[in-house]
């Protein structure tokens, strides 16, 4: 398994934010590694270990650790999911990076649409639950449905960004492009796709929002209704003034 090296010249890198996944994250890297190697072309995959208290780096070095196209990153203790998913894709090799999350709301397949879509020249694709075409086959519970529609108003109302879904799981980005806003994003948790997003648009950056299909997996998400809620909502009153502002 390899853990670091020198830039290669590559398709997709795709990489997975993960805290104590130890229960689903090798089928989740099966699924992706199965896909990808299937589909040709050259490729890597990034897991990002943000301070799992589990065996999460252990189930996935037992089953790759002899596949250098699969890399672990392992971090001692929990940052948030803003900083996996920052690590992540700046330690990522390949001309475009797909950061997703762990429990695959979003199946690893439609990688092919945001990459159709990254062809006609935007530098950042999301994908969207909510956008016109949008699939979603498991919905979430109203409590959560209403929760982000909230976040969704307040993101609109700040003025931070005019796409349907901000927070959808599932994002492709070109990495030269990319990365240099990526080192002054600050928001280390949930909100961390609003700031990427902001910064991105005020750059000029080229965004594109593609309806992807969805399924619900709210029993194990680490995302607490109120006490994470309240942070995101911080965080993007701290986004508008320090970012946008």
């Amino acid at each position: 398994m390899a853990t670091s090296g020198e830039s290669i010249r590559s398709s997709t890198s795709v990489v997975i934010p993960c805290f104590n996944e130890e229960s689903r994250i090798l089928p989740t890297v099966v699924r992706i590694v199965d896909y990808l190697r299937e589909r040709g072309g050259e490729w890597e995959l990034v897991v990002v270990d943000d301070g799992s208290a589990d065996r999460t780096s252990g189930v996935v070095r037992e089953r790759y650790g002899d596949e250098p196209r699969v890399r672990l990153l392992r971090y001692e203790s929990n940052h948030g999911k803003g900083f996996a998913v920052r690590e992540g894709l700046l330690a990522s090799r390949c001309e475009q990076a797909l950061f997703s999350d762990a429990d695959l709301s979003t199946p690893i397949e439609e990688l092919a649409k945001l990459e159709a879509k990254a062809a006609e020249g935007f530098d950042l694709v999301v994908g969207s639950r909510v956008a016109s075409g949008a699939r979603v086959v498991t919905p979430q519970p109203l409590a959560r449905r209403l929760s982000g529609f909230v976040f969704r108003t307040l993101v609109h109302g700040l003025g931070l960004s005019s796409l349907h879904d901000t927070q959808c799981g599932f994002k492709l980005v070109r990495r030269a492009a990319v990365e240099p806003i990526l080192r002054r994003v600050e928001t280390l948790g949930f909100a961390f796709d609003v700031e990427l997003l902001a910064r991105a648009a005020r750059a000029g950056l080229p965004i594109a929002e593609v309806p992807v299909e969805w399924h619900d997996d709210s029993l194990g998400s680490k995302v607490r209704l109120f006490p994470d809620a309240l942070q995101m909502a911080r965080d993007l009153v701290r986004i508008r003034f320090g970012v946008v502002s």
